[in-house]
């Protein structure tokens, strides 16, 4: 399951969301350099996700808190190293604030009223942020200075026309791009696995069914004790973090899940 983009993707805004050209021009041969290759360790990484080249979207799903019902939500889009290890918060000059604003000037308004919908802060999820206060734009803000700061393509120096803020635009875009392709609720409800308040479910049982609607590739499935509460897609990542192609892969992660008696229950009705 090669994700690549579609022509419609590559048009969804102004000039300046168009894939970089960076200041030392990418060739094709550099765009097609797989990440976590050996080859990828000598590549311009303007080019190629280096170091961290293991891409990962991560999402969600809490009965008590955050997005429509019985759909997972997304938390945010990871680039761990390859051994499974992560960087994190690489520039804080970068942390910035006032996503809407930022969004609105790019007139990105779709793109922020789906983000309001399915981008949501979970508080049980997100310890380092939730207060109980807590928004769904500081889900954004620390997502993107946690690990999109680190994201090596998208640094400002790889653009030939840089403005500000368009590598945050361009990773926020992404994120929900891939987001968009991976209807977890759907794979595990053409599995029979639904939320429900009187039946468990089985570790093995959820791992085959995520293998089946991958296409062969196993996910980190995580659970809060026996509640089954996370999501992570693994993926290698041949050019920029904008329009590349993302090669699935397996978790490097064992699940947190027991093996039976998983708890996968219904949001209440809004």
């Amino acid at each position: 399951m090669l994700i690549t983009q579609p022509a419609a993707y590559l048009s969804l805004s102004a000039a300046t969301l168009h894939a970089p050209r960076t200041s030392s021009t990418c060739s094709k041969h550099d765009l097609s350099v797989l990440s976590c290759s050996a080859e990828s360790l000598t590549t311009d990484t303007c080019c190629v996700e280096s170091p961290g080249g293991l891409l990962l979207l991560t999402q969600l799903y809490s009965a008590t808190a955050g997005g429509p019902e019985d759909t997972w939500t997304l938390h945010g889009m990871w680039n761990d190293y390859c051994n499974g290890s992560y960087p994190a918060s690489c520039d804080n000059s970068r942390n910035y604030t006032g996503f809407a604003e930022i969004l609105e000037d790019y007139d990105q308004l779709s793109l922020l009223d789906y983000m309001r919908v399915y981008w949501r802060l979970c508080f049980q999820n997100d310890p380092v942020i939730t207060t109980t206060n807590g928004t769904d734009e500081q889900l954004w803000e620390h997502e993107w200075a946690k690990h999109g700061t680190c994201m090596t393509t998208i640094r400002p120096s790889c653009y030939a026309n840089y403005t500000q803020y368009l590598e945050l635009v361009q990773f926020l875009n992404e994120a929900v791009h891939l987001y968009k392709q991976l209807p977890s609720q759907d794979y595990l409800g053409a599995c029979g696995i639904v939320p429900s308040n009187s039946t468990t479910y089985a570790l093995a049982d959820i791992e085959t069914c995520f293998v089946q609607a991958t296409g062969g590739y196993l996910p980190h499935i995580g659970c809060n004790g026996d509640t089954l509460n996370e999501l992570w897609y693994y993926y290698y990542l041949a050019g920029r973090v904008p329009h590349g192609n993302y090669v699935p892969t397996n978790t490097t992660y064992s699940s947190t899940c027991p093996e039976t008696g998983i708890v996968y229950a219904p949001k209440p009705a809004s």
